[in-house]
């Protein structure tokens, strides 16, 4: 009974994230002059120094021994990196061309941008404890696919643009901003961290509260800039329905497959649970941040301005992996305990 209600307070807290996104995207509608590019919060800048303190707090937070303790478990890791960044991809496309015609073409890049990116660390891990599964190898498993993703999802995704709607990413220069803003704040964390081990344990629900209030702002100033170019002007309710529809449906889908695919991973019911949760979900902690610096690379204004779309996916995907985890975490912690 304290382990439901432990579980019902984590749910809680993230279905209250996902409402404080729904809050700032409605702020951004009702004055977006405050937050688009060259208004008073000047977010061409503030937006970069947001990513960089976000993934400087991810390198403080990660426990580096027990990232090492749990990185034997290699088939299990690499089934991971399979689903994260070949399966989902590939799936996507399939979903798309099936689906693709019903959506509008910068919802569509948000499709594409979703299925490159990497696992939620967090949630993942939780999710799997919570579910009884292999904790340890779910913190490795997330953790080397964001690391990883900070090259593998800008070059995934300038491929799927470049081959399915001929959309194209300057690469070089993206990958000399990422490794700035987070590749070196990342590896700074993870090198301050031994000197500060007993304080950044201590402040675990500091960074927390912090890493969600950048991503809360990037996410702001991002639908500022849209509502201020007119852009959602064009996008009718009837889309946004969709959108949210063709979201749950792909996570659905999706999910489905990992776990069905999962016994490549590991026969361990335990390992299998890791592998889905961190097979299955993709991080919005890292996927905002990173769609900033990604789609504000891309040529000309029109990618910047539609950054509100495009995020639009990934923001509903988010919502609901949190529910679909909720509901499966009770069913798999039974299934390992009987």
């Amino acid at each position: 009974m304290q382990k439901a209600t432990r579980q019902f307070h984590k749910l809680a807290r993230g279905h209250g994230f996902t409402a404080a996104l729904l809050a700032v995207a409605l702020a951004a509608s009702l004055a977006p002059e405050v937050g688009a590019n060259g208004g008073p919060l000047h977010p061409e800048t503030t937006t970069k120094v947001a990513v960089a303190l976000t993934f400087l707090i991810q390198g403080l937070s990660l426990p580096t021994r027990q990232l090492l303790a749990s990185a034997a478990k290699l088939r299990l890791h690499l089934f991971s990196l399979f689903a994260i960044f070949l399966l989902a991809p590939l799936s996507m496309i399939c979903f798309l061309l099936v689906f693709g015609t019903w959506i509008q073409a910068d919802l569509k890049i948000g499709f594409l941008y979703l299925s490159t990116l990497p696992t939620t660390i967090s949630s993942a891990i939780v999710m799997t404890s919570n579910s009884e599964g292999d904790s340890s190898a779910a913190l490795f498993s997330a953790t080397s696919a964001n690391v990883l993703g900070i090259f593998a999802t800008p070059i995934l995704c300038a491929s799927l643009l470049r081959a399915s709607i001929d959309t194209a990413i300057p690469l070089a220069p993206l990958i000399a901003k990422l490794s700035l803003l987070v590749l070196l704040p990342l590896l700074i964390g993870q090198a301050v961290r031994p000197l500060a081990r007993a304080w950044a344990q201590a402040s675990k629900r500091l960074f927390k509260r912090l890493s969600n209030a950048f991503v809360l702002y990037i996410v702001y100033a991002a639908f500022c800039s849209s509502f201020a170019s007119g852009i959602w002007q064009e996008v009718d309710a009837t889309e946004l329905l969709g959108a949210l529809f063709l979201s749950a449906l792909f996570l659905l889908l999706f999910s489905g497959l990992v776990w069905l695919a999962s016994p490549l991973g590991s026969p361990q019911l335990p390992e299998r649970i890791a592998a889905f949760y961190c097979g299955s979900q993709k991080t919005l902690a890292a996927g905002v941040p990173m769609a900033t610096l990604i789609f504000a690379a891309s040529p000309g204004e029109e990618q910047a301005a539609s950054l509100g779309l495009i995020i639009l996916p990934l923001l509903c995907y988010h919502a609901f992996q949190l529910f679909l985890a909720g509901s499966l975490s009770p069913l798999f912690a039974k299934k390992v305990s009987g």
